[in-house]
């Protein structure tokens, strides 16, 4: 496969995450920041995600139902899916089953499973970078996309020193 790097407009479009563990949560943070509607399903949440987890839904940020994924649960709606359980058999079979509802369909398990990577994101003000690899390194995507935001910070505050300095 080879892997046209683009960027989408999620605004307002529905995205299922399944799945409550680690990845979930950072997955779910970043497309947060783009106005995606998103609605997790977790048949248990660890009890390390359990509190972030529960404070977006009180915030109104996410839609989050503890149970089981069902193959029903997979509508039209969708424009995308994670399958980012800790089971590879599920994300595999969602994965599966997106592909035939012609839904996008991303999972933390295989990579071939993937219609789609998700990136590291770096966003600063009105730049968005977005990093990914061929999922061989995760780390140094991580810490590539990990200097990337600390230069466009450095950046912002540059910018800021300035204005102020002007004034």
């Amino acid at each position: 496969m080879s892997y046209f790097p683009m960027f989408i407009d999620i605004e307002g479009k529905h995205i299922l995450v399944v799945g409550a563990g680690k990845i979930a949560l950072r997955r779910v943070q970043t497309l947060l920041q783009f106005r995606a509607h998103i609605k997790v399903i977790a048949k248990e949440i660890p009890k390390e995600q359990k509190e972030a987890f529960h404070l977006l839904v009180s915030e109104g940020k996410i839609v989050l139902e503890e149970k089981a994924f069902e193959e029903s649960d997979l509508t039209e709606a969708f424009f995308l899916v994670l399958a980012a359980t800790n089971v590879k058999k599920l994300n595999h079979e969602i994965c599966m089953l997106c592909r035939k509802r012609k839904i996008l369909a991303n999972t933390a398990t295989d990579r071939t499973d993937c219609d789609f990577y998700f990136p590291a994101v770096a966003v600063q003000e009105e730049l968005v970078v977005g990093i990914t690899g061929d999922g061989s390194d995760h780390r140094k995507v991580a810490e590539t996309a990990a200097r990337i935001r600390k230069v466009l910070e450095m950046e912002h505050e540059e910018k800021n020193q300035s204005r102020k300095q002007r004034e």
